[in-house]
């Protein structure tokens, strides 16, 4: 039977570890795959749960990452049996390792959503949740709303359209005055701008789908913040959410919420009240 639950987008079922078979211990412990900002913003706040191992393609960054945090540097294909393992390094990071530790038989936290616009990635992921009784998790990132629009589409919704807005250096280009770089759906602003819009992911994801959901994409230089505006329609009526979103200290196309919403991700494990 088809396992409707190996599938979250922004929430966990409570219980969620010992449910899916995966150990349970006092303290969660996790990998990750990733040392950069959002693995560092994890392991700052590790709190209620311990970083085990780690493991970056840069072997430098992984090195100074154990040594800091302390936890063993590891290739993702040696990592013991842990309660989530996080992605955090890449959309190549999905495609090489995603099956890999779902196959393992651990639940699997997915940050760079943009890979899963490969319908034939997304297919094959879930099969290997579903197989081995376990979760892929996408946080919610860097956009808020994510309950709303999945409730909106158990009917029908219309319409999603996402326009994100970012200083240039965003976008890894330079312009002195605003300018819009791409129009289009969500399916090709992510294969265009593959570090920026995971936010059109998670959203395509929630609602109706890569080819469906709108994105504009605009570079200004007197943007201070990442804003996003989202707006649904559909049977139940329509929303807009604006967010502004400071970006991450030590990376400029990355929102600090985005960051922050892997820990929360990470600590609902643990809860048994579950809201959202």
């Amino acid at each position: 039977m088809r396992d409707a639950h190996s599938f979250e987008i922004g929430i966990l079922d409570p219980g969620a570890l010992s449910k899916y078979g995966c150990k349970v211990t006092e303290i969660m412990e996790i990998a990750l795959i990733g040392a950069g900002n959002i693995a560092r913003v994890i392991a700052e706040h590790a709190q209620d749960y311990k970083i085990r191992c780690v493991y970056d393609s840069v072997a430098e960054a992984a090195e100074s990452f154990s040594v800091k945090y302390g936890c063993e540097v590891r290739l993702p294909e040696k990592f013991p049996n842990v309660d989530l393992v996080v992605e955090a390094a890449s959309q190549e990071a999905v495609k090489q390792y995603g099956e890999l530790i779902l196959n393992s038989g651990q639940n699997l936290m997915i940050m760079s959503v943009g890979a899963l616009v490969d319908h034939g990635l997304l297919e094959r992921l879930k099969k290997a949740a579903e197989a081995k009784k376990v979760k892929i998790i996408i946080p919610s990132g860097a956009v808020a709303g994510l309950d709303g629009l999945r409730s909106a589409a158990i009917g029908e919704v219309d319409e999603v359209a996402l326009t994100t807005t970012k200083p240039p250096k965003g976008f890894d280009i330079e312009t002195d005055e605003a300018k819009t770089i791409f129009t289009g759906d969500a399916g090709e602003a992510v294969k265009k701008y593959p570090k920026n819009v995971n936010v059109a992911a998670t959203l395509s994801l929630a609602g109706i789908g890569f080819d469906k959901t709108k994105v504009k994409l605009v570079a200004d230089p007197n943007a201070t913040d990442n804003r996003h505006e989202i707006f649904v329609r559909g049977d139940f009526g329509d929303m807009t959410i604006k967010l502004n979103n400071l970006p991450s200290p030590d990376n400029p196309k990355t929102s600090y919420l985005a960051a922050m919403s892997a820990v929360a991700a990470i600590r609902k494990f643990g809860e048994s009240i579950v809201i959202g």
